[in-house]
C-alpha cells in the first residue's frame, strides 16, 4: 500500500472514531440528559435578547405593573371609585367579585370600552379616553392588590351641593363662553369632519385634561372653577341647535387656546390651531366628535 493511500485510510478511521465519541450529546453518567434540537429546528437567542415574547398588554389584556397602575388609578379613577377603591359614585373595586374571579379580560374590556347605559366611560385612547393599553393593564394589576384586604368603614354621607337656579323662561340667552385669547373660527369649520377619526384623536390630545369622552375634567388648582371643564355635556352657552354655530363656538377654543379665570391656573388650554399642533382637518374631526358626544351629528 502506498504512503498516500495509507494516510487517507488513517484519516477516515480517525474521523469515524470522533463521530462516534460525539453522538449524541456525550456527558458524564448520572446527569440529566442534554436535550437535542428537533430535526430542522434552529437555535436562536432572539427571545432572550428581547426580554421574552411580546406582552399582550400592548393591545389587550396582559401583564401589568401595579406600582405604575396605582398612579394611573389615583389620577383617573378615584373620583368615582374612591381613593382606596371603596366606591363612591361608582361601585367598590376593593374586594370586588369580578376582579377576584381572575377574569382580567372582562375587567380590561370594561375599562377600555366603558359600560353602556352607565356613568362608566371608555378609557382606551382609541375609544376617546386618555389611557393606552399598557396603562389599563397596570391599573388591573393594581386592582389585584386591593383584593382580600380589610374593608374600609363607610364614610358619613355629605350634604349634596346646591345646584344652580335655572334661568326663568323669558330670560335673555347668555352670550357663548369665549376663550381668553379671543379670535375668529379657523379653516376647520368649513371642512367636513369625521367623528370616527376624531374619537382616537380626542383620546390622545384632549382626554388627559377633559377626561374619557369628555365626561370628567381633572382638577385645575388656581382656577376659579377648580377643574378643567367637561365637554360632555358641554357648557350650555357653547352648545347650539345649529351645528355650524356649535362647531364655531368650540373651534375658537381649539384654535386659539384659553386661560381659565382664576389667580394662577395650573392648566391652560393650548392653541392647537395657532401653534400648528393640529391640522385644520384634525380640528374638524375633533369638532365632529365633540358635537357627537353632545348628541349632534355632523359630516361623516
Amino acid at each position: 500500500m502506498s504512503t498516500r493511500n495509507y494516510l487517507m485510510l488513517l484519516a477516515v478511521l480517525l474521523l469515524a472514531v470522533l463521530l462516534t465519541a460525539c453522538s449524541p450529546n456525550p456527558q458524564p453518567a448520572g446527569l440529566t440528559p442534554v436535550p437535542s434540537l428537533a430535526p430542522g429546528a434552529t437555535l436562536t437567542l432572539v427571545p432572550a435578547i428581547q426580554g421574552g415574547a411580546p406582552s399582550a398588554g400592548t393591545g389587550g389584556p396582559g401583564q401589568g405593573d401595579p406600582a405604575q397602575g396605582s398612579a394611573v388609578f389615583m389620577q383617573n379613577c378615584t373620583q368615582c371609585h374612591g381613593v382606596n377603591g371603596q366606591g363612591a359614585v361608582g361601585p367598590a373595586l376593593r374586594n370586588n367579585t369580578l376582579i377576584q374571579s381572575g377574569n382580567d379580560a372582562g375587567v380590561y374590556t370594561t375599562i377600555a370600552n366603558g359600560v353602556a347605559g352607565s356613568a362608566m366611560p371608555a378609557w382606551l385612547q382609541d375609544n376617546g379616553g386618555p389611557l393606552q393599553p399598557v396603562q389599563i393593564n397596570n391599573v388591573i394589576a393594581y386592582l389585584h392588590t386591593l383584593q382580600g384586604v380589610e374593608p374600609i368603614p363607610s364614610e358619613t354621607p355629605q350634604p349634596e351641593e346646591a345646584t344652580e337656579t335655572p334661568l326663568p323662561p323669558n330670560a335673555p340667552t347668555p352670550e357663548p363662553a369665549q376663550p381668553s385669547n379671543g379670535g375668529n373660527p379657523g379653516q376647520a369649520v368649513s371642512l367636513v369632519g369625521n367623528a370616527k377619526n376624531g374619537q382616537p384623536l380626542f383620546g390622545k390630545v384632549c382626554a388627559t385634561c377633559h377626561g374619557p369622552q369628555g365626561v370628567q375634567g381633572i382638577p385645575n388648582p388656581g382656577s376659579e372653577d377648580g377643574s378643567v371643564p367637561v365637554l360632555n355635556p358641554i357648557d350650555s352657552t357653547i352648545a347650539n341647535a345649529d351645528p355650524k354655530i356649535f362647531a364655531a363656538n368650540v373651534d375658537i377654543f381649539i384654535e386659539h387656546g384659553s386661560a381659565p379665570d382664576g389667580p394662577n391656573p395650573l392648566i391652560i388650554m393650548p392653541a392647537f390651531g395657532d401653534g400648528k399642533t393640529l391640522s385644520p382637518q384634525q380640528i374638524a374631526d375633533l369638532l365632529a366628535y365633540v358635537l357627537q358626544l353632545n348628541g349632534v351629528k355632523t359630516g361623516q
